[in-house]
């Protein structure tokens, strides 16, 4: 049995009626419209964040109605901030596919982010639950902050890992938070319970993070993410932010350059061979390994061992993913 198989088993009855009304929601009466949201759902992929609300729902023995809207809010607003994020950066590519922005154009690409977003509202708001709404509103705001905080980051002259940690907390692990803490509060958990599976999601978005960072510095075709390409738009991440702050040698002319987008193609070959050279991958595998460890302490102790499997096998999916 896959990792994959793992994670749906404790939830087959309930992936299978969500993935059902999620591809009812892709429809609309404007042609035009509705041939954008026919681009978009041909992409959902493995759908892992509401798999997350769907497993976190069933560790308090109910999945309730509301958590279905609460499963579909979250993957629209992520598959809305993914198609902004590609016009942010001017990527033409998202995991080896042709961007929405690649595909139409700018204009139509935010159009499209924004309609997605708004889909997204619509069914928080049928949760009828005002902490959800609450919450999912403060999420749009908390991953905009997340993306200034960054754009902030091109003028610093120091790299900092807290720095970088308070960037994808905000960016992405916040998102896999509000997932895992509401679905909980929606399923009759605790207040302990609800922050514990809270910081659980978290804690599972910093690993993607983390993880999706050390893809930068794979030459592979099939990532769908150029070699070093966090680098040519002025982020450090982790494996770099370790490898050059453990260094003898002074990289800050390097750090300057590479922040003010003037860095030259031989320098970003430099700071990458150095990374992988000095230990800046295996540190950023071990830190994922550590938060792996926290996670899974923080699952409740009364769930089933299916569930229990199916968290360890999420985590190991994103960790050891390959694109």
């Amino acid at each position: 049995m896959t990792n994959q198989d793992l994670i749906v088993l404790p939830v087959q009855d309930e992936f299978s009626k969500f993935r059902t009304y999620y591809t009812s929601l892709f429809t609309n009466k404007v042609s035009s419209v509705d041939v954008l949201l026919k681009f978009l759902a041909e992409r959902k992929g493995k759908m892992m964040r509401p798999l997350l609300v769907l497993l976190t729902a069933k560790c308090f023995d109910a999945v309730p109605e509301s958590v279905y809207h609460l499963a579909a809010s979250i993957e629209l607003l992520h598959q809305g901030s993914l198609i902004h994020d590609d016009v942010i950066d001017e990527s033409d590519k998202r995991r080896g596919k042709d961007s929405a922005n690649a595909i139409y154009d700018n204009k139509l690409a935010v159009l499209l982010g924004d309609y997605v977003v708004s889909m997204g509202f619509k069914e928080i708001t049928a949760t009828g639950d005002v902490r959800s709404v609450d919450t999912i509103s403060s999420l749009i705001g908390t991953l905009s902050e997340g993306e200034i905080i960054q754009l902030d980051a091109l003028n610093l002259p120091n790299l900092s890992e807290d720095l970088y940690f308070d960037i994808i907390t905000k960016k992405t692990a916040y998102l896999f938070a509000a997932a895992s803490e509401m679905s909980a509060y929606l399923s009759g958990a605790t207040l302990e319970e609800v922050e514990k599976m809270r910081r659980l999601g978290e804690i599972i978005g910093l690993c993607f993070q983390i993880k999706d960072d050390i893809f930068d510095y794979h030459k592979s075709t099939e990532i769908g993410k150029p070699f070093g390409n966090d680098l040519r738009e002025g982020k450090f991440t982790l494996p770099a932010i370790y490898a050059l702050t453990h260094s003898d040698r002074d990289w800050s002319i390097y750090v300057q350059d590479v922040r003010s987008l003037s860095a030259t193609q031989d320098q970003i070959e430099e700071i990458t061979n150095y990374t992988i050279a000095n230990g800046g991958i295996e540190y950023a595998e071990a830190k994922m390994q550590e938060l792996k460890k926290q996670a899974i302490s923080l699952l409740p102790a009364h769930i089933s061992n299916d569930l229990r499997e199916a968290f360890i096998a999420y985590l190991d999916i994103i960790i050891n993913r390959k694109k």
